[in-house]
């Protein structure tokens, strides 16, 4: 499982015929090699999937982010916004069910944009704070907590660092 399995020969991606496949996404279905754009294009509806690299010999988790995917916010159906504004110092961080991830981020900067906090809320983002947002959890990281916490009296703090360990349980990424 650690491997490339049947994909160790593979010299060219599957889905674009033209590139290297060295890249996996822990949380798609199988375990197919994409190159970097098609692993970027797949997800663009999906960045908090977990992509790993590999590296010859094994595989190194890697950022959508890292791999250049930025998600945009305030236009329907992953359309670009003319005027778009980075999150708060191209640093946005996002907690959901299968960990923390660090996200690229562009609010809508047209002239009718909503508030930043209303663009999260429109992608069922609930942000930390109310003035320049860099944190959110989606709904579905809060609807678990909130089962969670009434069925086996699981506090935040334990429920927080049950997560974060989801995203990396080495402990050396704080």
């Amino acid at each position: 499982y650690d491997g490339c399995g049947d994909y160790i020969h593979d010299t060219i991606c599957s889905s674009c015929y033209s590139s290297t496949p060295q890249f996996q996404c822990k949380d798609c279905f199988g375990t197919k090699l994409c190159c970097h754009d098609c692993i970027v294009a797949t997800h663009t509806k999906n960045p908090m999937h977990w992509i790993q690299e590999w590296r010859g010999s094994y595989f190194m988790t890697v950022s959508l982010k890292k791999l250049g995917l930025c998600v945009q916010l305030g236009h329907p159906g992953g359309a670009k916004c003319l005027l778009p504004k980075r999150a708060f110092n191209d640093d946005f961080t996002l907690i959901d069910t299968n960990g923390i991830h660090e996200i690229g981020l562009d609010f809508c900067g047209c002239e009718t944009a909503q508030m930043h906090t209303k663009q999260l809320l429109h992608t069922a983002w609930f942000p930390a704070t109310t003035t320049d947002p860099r944190t959110a959890a989606t709904f579905q990281i809060l609807e678990q907590y909130h089962i969670l916490s009434f069925e086996s009296k699981c506090s935040s703090y334990e429920f927080y660092h049950t997560i974060a360990r989801l995203s990396d349980n080495t402990g050396l990424y704080p």
